[in-house]
């Protein structure tokens, strides 16, 4: 016989009206909403809702012996993690899509919940790659190295960049014209999203919360046109990646632009959409593509939690106490873009290339175009392999030159499958 589980869910915004519309419909015989936590209980909602479900205080789903399970949509830091540990601590399971909340404060949450007993289903965190990354984790087999796109705001404004040929202001106001981007999309622009979803994706294959507080992460606002139209000239698209290598005992994390290989599943990443890479300890690759966000992406994966706790199946939930100690970026080897600034006079190559040869840098390519008379022109070259460290140190130099008129840009390039992915060794 089914056990049904009685549900609240504590907020009526975008994720939790999906969510409350799904359970009133009754067709899951294993769920039942019982009620609903909402701030203005006299907002007009998009739908009408029984008002003997409506409560504003968290206390009264919390103390309420009649509720297994609370799903917290509300938003914001404080109150969200104050209501997910009251909860756990008076006996109810929690599913939550709050990845601030989960890569912040997880420790506390999945450490708790593990000497409670209780369950946290968090699934809603990662909407994109959460189908994956849930069987994987399931299996034997550890996963030794991910790829992935996390944030649809930032791949329909690089996307829409290659497409359309306009600059990054243009296609950031067209992402918040259509929805795709928040009017202050600084979490999206500035990388914070997908550090925030690489800090959980890096708990759950490494099975620990005891997670980086912080990690390296670079945005996309400095992404120019050029930078768009000379990738796409070398044969690579631009992608805001987030990656995880773990490699003899090292762990790699980072979120930064890359230049990615045309032709391969990443590259070929358009508009909102997510996708994710991982390559097993069998050098086995799964790869996935799926819709990054939104209220219906994020109330699926809300409610397969709630149907994992319901059916007693295993969650995806951390529960090991064991630190990760990161690799120190400067370490990374590989190959890397360089946009340089310069005045458009003889010798200055010569002056640039003789640094970057007294430190063992060579060069793989070098983009000099003809322009009209300008007081400054980029220059675009790659490298070969190079460790990060010595090409930062290197371009330190470059940088002070009289020539050099702005601070050199550089993009890692993420190598094709036939080969292993230079930047992370």
């Amino acid at each position: 016989m089914i056990k049904t589980k009685r549900v609240a869910v504590a907020g009526f915004g975008n994720v939790g009206k999906g969510v409350i519309e799904v359970l009133l419909q009754g067709q899951i015989p294993e769920l039942k909403l019982e009620k609903i936590v909402v701030k203005h209980p006299g907002k007009i909602r998009p739908f009408s809702v029984d008002p003997s479900l409506i409560v504003t205080d968290f206390s009264q789903v919390i103390r309420d012996p009649n509720i297994d399970v609370i799903v917290e949509v509300m938003g914001g830091i404080k109150d969200a993690v104050s209501l997910i540990l009251s909860a756990l601590r008076n006996g109810k399971d929690i599913v939550t899509a709050n990845k601030v909340v989960i890569s912040q404060h997880g420790n506390e949450i999945f450490s708790l919940a593990i000497k409670l007993g209780r369950t946290v289903g968090f699934r809603g965190t990662f909407v994109g790659c959460n189908a994956l990354i849930h069987d994987l984790s399931l299996s034997a087999r550890r996963i030794r190295r991910m790829c992935a796109i996390l944030n649809g705001t930032c791949n329909y404004i690089l996307s829409h960049m290659a497409r359309s040929g306009i600059s990054f202001e243009q296609a950031l106001r067209e992402a918040q014209e259509k929805g795709y981007a928040e009017a202050n999309a600084s979490e999206d622009i500035d990388g914070l999203d997908t550090a925030h979803k690489i800090q959980i994706l890096l708990g759950v294959i490494s099975n620990t919360y005891n997670i980086p507080p912080d990690i390296p992460c670079e945005g996309i606002r400095d992404i120019t046109m050029q930078d768009i139209q000379y990738a796409k000239e070398l044969g690579y698209a631009i992608k805001l990646l987030g990656v995880i290598e773990r490699e003899n005992g090292s762990v790699t994390v980072f979120v930064r632009p890359t230049l990615v290989p045309h032709g391969t599943m990443l590259a070929s990443i358009e508009d909102a959409n997510n996708a994710i890479e991982l390559e097993n300890d069998l050098g086995v690759v799964s790869g996935l593509i799926a819709p990054g966000a939104g209220t219906y992406p994020t109330t699926v994966a809300i409610i397969n939690d709630l149907l994992d706790i319901a059916r007693g199946a295993t969650l995806m939930m951390p529960t090991l106490n064991t630190p990760i100690v990161l690799n120190d970026i400067g370490n990374i080897r590989g190959r890397y873009y360089l946009r340089l600034t310069v005045k458009d006079q003889p010798r200055v190559l010569a002056q640039i290339t003789r640094i970057l040869g007294d430190h063992d840098i060579s060069l793989a390519s070098v983009i000099q175009k003809e322009s009209a008379p300008a007081e400054a022109v980029p220059v675009v070259m790659t490298t070969h392999e190079v460790k990060e460290r010595e090409l930062r140190t290197a371009l330190e130099k470059v940088d002070q030159l009289e020539v050099v008129k702005a601070k050199t840009k550089i993009i890692p390039i993420l190598e094709g499958r036939s080969q292993q992915p230079a930047f992370i060794r």
